[in-house]
């Protein structure tokens, strides 16, 4: 009777791990995304900057990034792409103000398991907060729209991090 309790319960465990490897084999990852960062700089309200947008990976093996589109509300100031090698931009003011950077691939675009730097130089909104920066990146046909709000912004001191959300830059006060 012991022993057969003991494979009962070798054999329970054993069906628990196995469904829980199986859950996680087929559980949804974030594949490619934009992360912001300032390198050190805090984002201060009314001042220029410099925001870069960094695209860590490509959207799945063996796709590569050939555009990137970027929207800024209205409350921004100036942006203005830097130049980026094998990449053309265009930035595009809508009718109710917002922000339209887009970046073309001129020379094959970024691959899956390469890191592209992105900056824009800006001039940040005049008041302080939290700014959100929806984000979407096309690998070939396919289209990732990184837009969801959440998890914490990036400022001076830390990265946004690498996770699926809308990318997020804090913007602090002038004193």
């Amino acid at each position: 009777m012991i022993i057969e309790n003991k494979i009962r319960k070798t054999s329970r465990r054993s069906s628990i791990l196995l469904v829980a490897c199986l859950f996680l084999s087929y559980a949804p990852s974030a594949q490619a995304h934009g992360t912001l960062n300032l390198y050190g700089e805090n984002a201060i309200a009314g001042k220029k900057g410099v925001l870069t947008l960094t695209i860590p990976h490509g959207c799945a093996a063996g796709t590569t990034t050939t555009k990137i589109v970027m929207k800024l509300d209205k409350t921004w100031r100036n942006v203005k792409p830097k130049a980026v090698v094998g990449w053309d931009s265009l930035v595009e003011r809508s009718a109710s103000g917002r922000w339209i950077l887009t970046w073309n691939a001129t020379a094959g675009g970024l691959p899956n398991t390469d890191s592209g730097d992105f900056p824009i130089a800006v001039r940040w909104p005049s008041k302080s907060g939290i700014y959100n920066t929806p984000t979407a990146q096309y690998c070939e046909t396919q289209l990732m729209d990184w837009k969801d709000p959440f998890n914490s912004a990036a400022d001076g001191d830390q990265a946004y991090p690498a996770t699926y959300p809308v990318p997020r830059v804090k913007v602090r006060s002038k004193g």
